[in-house]
């Protein structure tokens, strides 16, 4: 059954928005709002309301909006096409009585919202229903984790990933069309901003939730696939019917950086850095995921990777350097395996800064390696050549380093 879209009177149309009558009113006057029946204002009113209050916030007069609103330069009729869900009915109880009924650990649901860049409610008002379904879940899933932290590094988590997303696509659709639409739109060369272009855009944010739904469901595949055969091959193993599990040597990290990045950038201006950065991750990435690693992160002009084992680093990290070695700016490579801190799929500890110390002594085109790596990889097309002794910043005494050949 198709559900019938949510209505609102002028109040309620203010409450939801978060501003007074009157502003409602003036809105109506502009043209900017439109009541019809049944109901005289629908949800897409709300983000309209919002934006002029955005604008308002922002500085803008309002005889500024009203001029704007006159010469055509404000035109807010299909923000609709920009709503991804209209949210469904509003709670019967306040947002601090839902916090009473979930028991004591909800009392961590603002530091939640302030963990997800978000304002928290305000005790007195009532949050949809379907966003108290949310929370609820969110605490009962868990539930079973000792820690109270674990709740806040949950939400910092599904937070960045889905706020890099929307940014970075947002960000990414004005750096290659909206920006120099408008452009020329501002030199005069066209007469009105392109109506193609907002709806590539609003066709973007639509998919946006679509195509992040699709890749959570196929990374959880692949994650539970992996769980379920490690967890089965343990537990046979454990009770004496099949082999135990290969001995695994320690994890290896690997920064991959590129030689006077600062130089050419200076000589060839931020265009060239970015462009020298997008081959940096492109190479990282690939050697990466060649060698079941992982990029952990970038760093400008680096990146830092995290691999099961000293063999597969070494052949990564090879392999990144290789690809980009007729580039205009040469990288290089260090290595170090050892225990290492995983926290929120980021690294830490003396193998991750060891790592990246060895990376700053390898030269262009280099692949250097620590006598932890030389003693963990037994590759027949891999071989290590001594460097001697090298004092690293931060290190107290010289380090024995290797450097890493194909061959």
């Amino acid at each position: 059954m198709r559900q019938v879209a949510r209505t609102f009177t002028a109040e309620e149309l203010a409450s939801e928005a978060g501003v007074s009558v009157d502003r409602i009113g003036w809105m109506v006057h502009l043209g900017i709002l439109n009541p019809r029946e049944p109901g005289p204002f629908r949800f897409g009113d709300v983000f309209r309301v919002k934006l002029v209050a955005a604008l308002l916030e922002g500085g803008f007069t309002p005889e500024q909006v009203e001029w704007a609103v006159a010469e055509g330069h404000l035109d807010l009729d299909r923000v609709d096409d920009y709503q991804l869900v209209e949210p469904g009915p509003r709670s019967t109880r306040t947002f601090a009585e839902f916090m009473d009924s979930l028991g004591p650990r909800a009392a961590l649901l603002p530091a939640v919202y302030a963990a997800m860049g978000l304002p928290a409610p305000d005790p007195s008002s009532r949050l949809p229903v379907d966003e108290e379904e949310r929370l609820r879940l969110f605490l009962d899933g868990w539930r079973l984790a000792p820690s109270d932290e674990a709740l806040i590094r949950a939400a910092r988590l599904i937070a960045e990933g889905t706020r890099l997303t929307t940014r970075g696509w947002d960000e990414l659709m004005y750096e290659q069309v909206t920006r120099p639409v408008r452009e020329r739109l501002y030199r005069g060369e066209l007469e009105q901003f392109p109506d193609e272009v907002r709806v590539a855009y609003s066709t973007l944010v639509r998919l946006q939730p679509r195509m992040v739904e699709w890749l959570v469901q196929r990374y959880n595949e692949q994650r539970s696939t992996e769980g379920i055969v490690n967890g089965f091959e343990e537990f046979f193993a454990s009770r004496g019917l099949g082999p135990p599990p290969s001995r695994v040597g320690p994890p290896a990290v690997a920064f991959v950086d590129l030689s006077g990045f600062t130089r050419v950038t200076e000589e060839r201006g931020d265009e060239a850095a970015v462009r020298l950065a997008t081959t940096l991750q492109r190479a990282a990435e690939a050697a990466a995921t060649d060698h079941h690693g992982r990029l952990v992160k970038l760093l400008g002009d680096g990146a830092m990777l995290w691999f099961p084992d000293a063999e597969r680093g070494v052949l990564a990290s090879l392999a990144a350097v290789r690809a980009m070695s007729d580039g205009p700016v040469p990288p290089h490579a260090g290595v170090h395996a050892g225990p290492v801190v995983e926290r929120d799929l980021d690294l830490f500890g003396r193998t991750v800064n060891l790592a990246s110390r060895i990376a700053d002594a390898a030269g262009p085109g280099e692949v250097l390696v620590s006598v932890a790596v030389v003693d963990a990889v037994d590759h027949p097309k891999v071989r290590f050549e001594p460097t001697g002794r090298v004092e690293l910043k931060g290190v107290p005494q010289p380090v024995a380093l290797f450097r890493a050949r194909v061959g």
